[in-house]
């Protein structure tokens, strides 16, 4: 299996959460008090899917 590049995928999640983000406050309304507790947890999702994306694999390592 190929190895994910972590920082790319990273980035590329951070990306998405902005312009979902830019999306939202250009074509709508933004309710600026749901937004300031989902996006830090939006990113804490994404580190945890790097960190677990940049674990070793021992599977057959042994």
């Amino acid at each position: 299996m190929r190895r994910v590049d972590v920082a790319a995928f990273n980035v590329g999640l951070v990306g998405v959460e902005l312009a979902v983000l830019a999306l939202c406050a250009a074509f709508g309304t933004l309710d600026w008090k749901l937004t300031s507790i989902v996006a830090p947890l939006g990113l804490v999702v994404i580190g945890l899917a790097g960190l677990l994306l940049s674990r070793n694999s021992t599977k057959g390592n042994r």
